[in-house]
């Protein structure tokens, strides 16, 4: 396998960590701290790789982000990134119980680092459970701006169903719609309508359903209030999330 793919100069199988659409993660341990580094599967890929590159410089440039996975620059077509030991926020819930004050604190944090984002020029597209990242202090990171728009440019991935607005999802409607379907993976633990297919996803969204969240509390709340287009800014979600006061 390893004879099937190019791994940039001193990495090999071994320092993979995770494989995803658009390129492949290898772990650097001769840094300190450990960084990760994203390079292209091929040449296909290699425009969203660049289309990262831009947009972490983008939010390096204005001054980072704690939300937001720190970028160390290029490393030859790749680019290097903070490491997230905890991995992603799907593969920890299934395999952790979460009180629910670290859950609302990770709800905030992703929240504020969409509104920077937003802020930023960008927008994310593919905002899922796959997407937040967690450190070492379990501290959630959004991250993966490899389909992402940055200022109005088209998205280079599909939306993720069932985080996908059924009015428009290059929009910063349609990420705070899909922040509502990452709130709901968060406190439920499973993404929404996990039990349905793509399809009968679309058809419920375009018909105006949504999982029911009234078990879910104040969340539950502003859950459905992001997959209804109620919010128009990350700026009010923050506000509900750390107020516990709806509008």
């Amino acid at each position: 396998m390893s004879d099937e793919i190019h791994f940039p100069i001193g990495f090999g199988l071994k320092d993979l960590v995770a494989w995803g659409n658009t390129g492949m993660i290898l772990l650097d341990k001769s840094t300190t701290p450990n960084t990760v580094i994203k390079t292209p599967h091929d040449s296909d890929s290699s425009s969203s790789i660049t289309r990262e590159q831009q947009i972490y410089e983008r939010c390096h440039q204005r001054g980072g982000h704690k939300g937001i996975l720190r970028y160390y620059g290029t490393f030859e077509s790749a680019i290097r990134l903070e490491y997230a030991p905890r991995s992603n926020l799907r593969s920890y819930l299934s395999k952790h119980a979460v009180d629910t004050s670290v859950k609302v604190r990770w709800a905030v944090q992703i929240a504020e680092a969409l509104e920077f984002a937003h802020q930023s020029g960008v927008i994310h597209g593919d905002i899922n459970g796959y997407n937040v990242f967690l450190n070492e202090s379990l501290d959630a990171k959004l991250g993966d701006y490899a389909g992402s728009s940055l200022d109005g440019s088209p998205l280079l991935i599909s939306v993720t169903p069932s985080h996908g607005c059924p009015r428009s999802t290059l929009s910063v409607e349609g990420d705070l719609f899909a922040l509502g379907s990452v709130l709901y993976e968060l406190m439920s633990g499973s993404p929404p309508y996990a039990g349905l297919s793509d399809e009968e996803i679309f058809a419920c969204y375009a018909k105006g359903e949504f999982p029911d969240t009234k078990s879910l509390g104040l969340l539950g709340s502003i859950i459905t209030r992001c997959w209804q287009g109620q919010y128009k800014e990350c700026g009010q979600v923050i506000c509900d999330l750390k107020g516990h006061t709806l509008n």
